[in-house]
């Protein structure tokens, strides 16, 4: 089962998602500042780090950084209370895997971590043999994301509307932060009227990982 390690300074909160997520049958252990958990990861290892943004000696976005540069294999996801899809997606060009919004709901962080789980799965699967760069496949590993790219696919100019209601997608703002890391990722773009459409890059990459998915 899976290791995680939880960085946050509200005591309650850190005790209640560390008794949820053991519920879950995950290894957790937990610590109260971002000195600590890199201190943690430096000695052990975890498959995520879940994280709140703001903190005392050392914040998230500089807890995210240097783990990257310590352990870039650790999953890494972000808690907040100020979200903006700006920052979520700067977190992401950092490394981090996803973020979480306060207050959230607790199936939210279960999903959530299933998913990052699941993503670090699909990277490892289609990293090998591929071609593809492992920035497009981090791109890719998110489902949702791959959504997006398999409805534009046969489509010409899309709006975004149109995209959301045909994904049936509640949270316009987490629409609009994936397509931001489609876009950073040069596999989708916009036109002059704010239509979305796919890359030649896109297509390529989605047709390479349709075959690998066949075989």
């Amino acid at each position: 089962m899976a290791r995680i390690l939880i960085a946050e300074d509200d005591e309650n909160l850190r005790a209640g998602i560390e008794e949820m997520l053991r519920e879950e049958g995950y290894e957790v252990e937990s610590v109260s500042n971002g000195e600590e958990a890199l201190e943690k990861i430096r000695q052990e290892n975890y498959d995520v780090l879940l994280t709140d943004l703001v903190m005392p000696k050392m914040n998230g976005m500089e807890l995210l950084t240097e783990v990257k540069k310590l352990k870039p294999e650790v999953k890494v996801i972000i808690i907040t209370a100020f979200a903006t899809i700006e920052s979520a997606v700067e977190a992401i060009k950092k490394g981090a895997s996803d973020y979480i919004e306060k207050p959230f709901k607790i199936n939210e962080v279960q999903n959530t971590i299933k998913r990052v789980l699941e993503e670090a799965k699909f990277e490892r699967e289609r990293r090998m043999g591929t071609g593809i760069r492992y920035e497009v496949i981090k791109a890719v590993s998110n489902p949702l994301r791959r959504r997006v790219l398999e409805y534009l696919y046969p489509r010409g100019r899309t709006h975004f509307r149109d995209i959301r209601t045909s994904l049936g997608i509640s949270e316009p703002a987490k629409l609009s932060f994936h397509l931001k890391i489609l876009k950073q990722a040069k596999l989708i773009d916009q036109d002059e009227e704010r239509r979305y459409f796919i890359t030649d890059s896109g297509r390529k990459t989605l047709e390479i990982l349709g075959r690998g998915e066949e075989e």
